[in-house]
């Protein structure tokens, strides 16, 4: 049986009460995306033998992309204003990839990417993210199936 997973109707929010941003309505892309690296050398013994080198977690990202918002409206902060106040500061983030699913939680040191503000004329711009997750693994919270067979969403504390 092939169970599939979507990015739909979800949410991800940075920062910390009261200067919470939720940036769900703006992105168009986002996921964790983790790197490893060789740990010493390959050993070789007398009979030709050989042990692999090892291999250690570099750590890992936040990537995506979002739609700019630099002109800032009523109904909140901008995403480009609140990188530009918080930048290289590590905040809070929670992330729900979809209602079903679990939700994730940990911390991220954000940044302005390298092109934040304009792009092409008349044009939708977008700017494409990578935020270093300060907290590895994240916490999960699953989410909490009712008899009826709705999901419900239980509270996530930050790690």
């Amino acid at each position: 049986m092939i169970t599939e997973s979507r990015l739909k109707e979800g949410t991800y929010t940075i920062g910390t009460a009261p200067d919470t941003l939720d940036l769900s309505c703006q992105l168009t892309n986002i996921r964790y995306a983790s790197a490893y690296s060789d740990d010493g050398d390959t050993v070789e013994t007398l009979c030709g033998d050989k042990i692999a080198a090892g291999e250690k977690s570099d750590g890992a990202t936040m990537q995506g992309t979002f739609i700019q918002d630099w002109t800032a409206t009523a109904a909140g902060t901008s995403i480009i204003m609140y990188l530009l106040e918080h930048d290289l500061e590590e905040v809070d983030y929670t992330y729900t990839p979809n209602p079903d699913g679990a939700t994730f939680a940990g911390k991220v040191r954000i940044k302005l990417p390298s092109e934040f503000l304009g792009g092409d004329v008349n044009t939708r711009i977008t700017s494409d993210f990578e935020w270093t997750c300060t907290s590895w693994p994240p916490a999960q919270t699953p989410p909490v199936v009712q008899a009826a067979g709705t999901t419900r969403r239980t509270e996530t504390a930050s790690a």
